[in-house]
Protein backbone atom coordinates (compact mmCIF):
# COMPACT_ATOMS: atom_id res chain seq x y z
CA UNK A 1 0.00 0.00 0.00
CA UNK A 2 0.98 2.88 -0.77
CA UNK A 3 1.09 6.29 1.49
CA UNK A 4 -1.02 9.52 0.57
CA UNK A 5 -0.41 12.59 2.49
CA UNK A 6 -3.58 13.49 3.88
CA UNK A 7 -2.48 17.22 3.68
CA UNK A 8 -0.67 18.30 0.72
CA UNK A 9 2.49 20.83 0.47
CA UNK A 10 1.21 24.34 0.36
CA UNK A 11 3.48 24.71 -3.00
CA UNK A 12 0.82 21.90 -4.56
CA UNK A 13 -2.81 23.50 -2.96
CA UNK A 14 -4.43 24.62 -5.89
CA UNK A 15 -5.18 28.16 -6.04
CA UNK A 16 -8.13 30.59 -5.39
CA UNK A 17 -7.75 33.62 -7.29
CA UNK A 18 -10.58 36.51 -7.36
CA UNK A 19 -10.67 38.98 -10.02
CA UNK A 20 -11.07 42.31 -9.00
CA UNK A 21 -13.50 43.27 -12.07
CA UNK A 22 -16.86 43.29 -9.93
CA UNK A 23 -18.73 44.19 -12.77
CA UNK A 24 -20.65 40.29 -13.63
CA UNK A 25 -20.60 40.61 -10.05
CA UNK A 26 -22.61 43.48 -9.63
CA UNK A 27 -24.82 42.86 -12.78
CA UNK A 28 -25.65 38.82 -11.52
CA UNK A 29 -27.10 40.92 -8.25
CA UNK A 30 -28.65 43.01 -9.97
CA UNK A 31 -30.81 40.63 -12.14
CA UNK A 32 -31.61 38.34 -8.77
CA UNK A 33 -32.65 41.29 -6.58
CA UNK A 34 -34.94 42.23 -9.62
CA UNK A 35 -36.27 38.26 -10.12
CA UNK A 36 -37.01 38.41 -6.21
CA UNK A 37 -38.57 41.65 -6.07
CA UNK A 38 -40.99 40.70 -9.41
CA UNK A 39 -41.60 37.26 -8.05
CA UNK A 40 -42.64 39.13 -4.92
CA UNK A 41 -45.04 41.21 -6.65
CA UNK A 42 -46.83 38.52 -9.07
CA UNK A 43 -47.33 36.74 -5.45
CA UNK A 44 -48.60 39.94 -3.72
CA UNK A 45 -50.95 39.60 -6.62
CA UNK A 46 -52.01 36.19 -6.68
CA UNK A 47 -52.70 36.23 -2.76
CA UNK A 48 -54.81 39.19 -2.88
CA UNK A 49 -56.73 37.44 -6.14
CA UNK A 50 -57.05 34.67 -3.99
CA UNK A 51 -58.46 36.29 -0.94
CA UNK A 52 -60.80 38.46 -2.60
CA UNK A 53 -61.95 35.72 -4.81
CA UNK A 54 -62.48 33.93 -1.56
CA UNK A 55 -64.20 36.90 0.33
CA UNK A 56 -66.66 37.52 -3.19
CA UNK A 57 -69.74 35.96 -1.36
CA UNK A 58 -69.07 37.87 1.80
CA UNK A 59 -68.66 40.84 -0.14
CA UNK A 60 -71.78 40.17 -2.13
CA UNK A 61 -73.35 39.22 1.48
CA UNK A 62 -72.39 43.22 2.87
CA UNK A 63 -73.93 44.73 -0.24
CA UNK A 64 -77.23 43.27 -0.06
CA UNK A 65 -77.35 44.45 3.79
CA UNK A 66 -76.02 48.01 2.99
CA UNK A 67 -78.54 48.10 0.36
CA UNK A 68 -81.42 46.98 2.58
CA UNK A 69 -80.18 49.04 4.82
CA UNK A 70 -80.65 51.87 2.44
CA UNK A 71 -84.05 51.02 1.89
CA UNK A 72 -85.31 50.88 5.67
CA UNK A 73 -83.82 54.49 6.19
CA UNK A 74 -85.65 55.85 3.14
CA UNK A 75 -88.85 54.12 4.29
CA UNK A 76 -88.69 54.89 7.67
CA UNK A 77 -87.83 59.02 7.30
CA UNK A 78 -91.42 58.38 5.16
CA UNK A 79 -92.88 57.21 7.73
CA UNK A 80 -91.39 59.49 10.70
CA UNK A 81 -94.05 60.92 13.09
CA UNK A 82 -93.95 64.29 14.52
CA UNK A 83 -92.17 64.31 17.76
CA UNK A 84 -93.24 66.14 20.97
CA UNK A 85 -91.12 68.55 21.85
CA UNK A 86 -89.82 69.75 25.20
CA UNK A 87 -90.16 73.53 25.73
CA UNK A 88 -87.91 74.40 28.60
CA UNK A 89 -89.44 76.48 31.37
CA UNK A 90 -87.18 79.46 31.27
CA UNK A 91 -88.11 80.51 27.40
CA UNK A 92 -91.32 80.11 28.55
CA UNK A 93 -92.68 83.72 29.28
CA UNK A 94 -90.66 84.54 25.84
CA UNK A 95 -93.13 81.99 23.83
CA UNK A 96 -95.69 83.78 25.66
CA UNK A 97 -95.10 86.98 24.93
CA UNK A 98 -94.06 86.84 21.53
CA UNK A 99 -95.38 88.78 18.81
CA UNK A 100 -97.81 86.85 16.01
CA UNK A 101 -99.13 89.74 14.68
CA UNK A 102 -97.13 89.96 11.30
CA UNK A 103 -97.98 85.96 10.68
CA UNK A 104 -100.18 85.41 7.14
CA UNK A 105 -104.26 84.66 8.43
CA UNK A 106 -105.44 81.81 6.93
CA UNK A 107 -109.40 82.35 5.35
CA UNK A 108 -111.82 81.72 7.63
CA UNK A 109 -114.63 79.69 6.71
CA UNK A 110 -117.64 81.17 5.50
CA UNK A 111 -119.45 81.97 9.22
CA UNK A 112 -122.35 84.71 9.97
CA UNK A 113 -120.65 86.56 12.19
CA UNK A 114 -117.08 87.10 11.25
CA UNK A 115 -114.31 85.11 13.85
CA UNK A 116 -112.76 87.38 16.60
CA UNK A 117 -108.62 86.93 16.75
CA UNK A 118 -108.84 84.43 19.95
CA UNK A 119 -111.37 82.61 17.97
CA UNK A 120 -109.22 81.79 14.99
CA UNK A 121 -106.62 81.26 17.11
CA UNK A 122 -108.17 78.23 19.36
CA UNK A 123 -109.46 77.26 15.75
CA UNK A 124 -105.91 76.82 14.49
CA UNK A 125 -106.64 79.65 11.59
CA UNK A 126 -104.08 81.49 13.27
CA UNK A 127 -100.41 80.20 14.10
CA UNK A 128 -99.70 80.46 17.68
CA UNK A 129 -95.79 80.75 18.50
CA UNK A 130 -96.32 78.36 21.75
CA UNK A 131 -96.62 74.58 20.55
CA UNK A 132 -99.82 72.74 21.16
CA UNK A 133 -101.07 76.13 22.57
CA UNK A 134 -104.71 76.95 22.22
CA UNK A 135 -106.46 79.81 23.87
CA UNK A 136 -109.86 79.97 25.57
CA UNK A 137 -112.63 82.75 24.72
CA UNK A 138 -115.19 83.27 26.07
CA UNK A 139 -119.14 83.85 24.64
CA UNK A 140 -118.45 86.95 22.76
CA UNK A 141 -114.83 85.97 21.77
CA UNK A 142 -112.83 87.82 23.85
CA UNK A 143 -109.74 86.18 25.83
CA UNK A 144 -110.80 84.74 29.32
CA UNK A 145 -108.26 86.28 32.17
CA UNK A 146 -106.24 82.96 32.57
CA UNK A 147 -105.10 81.11 29.69
CA UNK A 148 -103.29 77.53 30.39
CA UNK A 149 -101.03 75.47 28.46
CA UNK A 150 -101.25 72.22 28.88
CA UNK A 151 -102.96 72.66 32.23
CA UNK A 152 -99.97 72.80 34.06
CA UNK A 153 -98.40 76.57 33.33
CA UNK A 154 -101.00 79.62 33.19
CA UNK A 155 -100.75 83.10 33.18
CA UNK A 156 -102.84 86.18 33.00
CA UNK A 157 -103.97 88.02 30.06
CA UNK A 158 -105.96 91.12 29.16
CA UNK A 159 -108.83 91.77 26.85
CA UNK A 160 -107.07 91.58 23.56
CA UNK A 161 -104.84 88.16 24.52
CA UNK A 162 -101.54 90.38 25.79
CA UNK A 163 -99.39 88.46 28.78
CA UNK A 164 -99.68 90.88 32.18
CA UNK A 165 -95.78 90.37 32.86
CA UNK A 166 -94.80 88.64 35.39
CA UNK A 167 -97.67 86.63 35.53
CA UNK A 168 -96.90 83.10 34.52
CA UNK A 169 -96.90 80.69 37.33
CA UNK A 170 -96.89 76.69 37.35
CA UNK A 171 -100.50 75.43 38.10
CA UNK A 172 -103.89 78.41 38.14
CA UNK A 173 -102.53 82.09 37.59
CA UNK A 174 -105.20 84.09 39.82
CA UNK A 175 -106.16 86.89 37.26
CA UNK A 176 -108.74 89.74 38.54
CA UNK A 177 -111.09 89.99 35.78
CA UNK A 178 -111.19 93.13 35.11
Amino acid sequence: MSEEHLVSAPSEQPGITMRSTGGSNKQALKVAGLTVLAALLIAGQAFTAYSVYNQSEKLSLLERRSDRLQELTIKARANRTPMKMAVPMRSFPLLVSADVSDKKVEDAPPTKAPLTRCQQEAAGLIPISLPSFKPKCDEQGAYTPEQCWQETHCWCVDKDGVPVPDSVVEGHAQCNAA
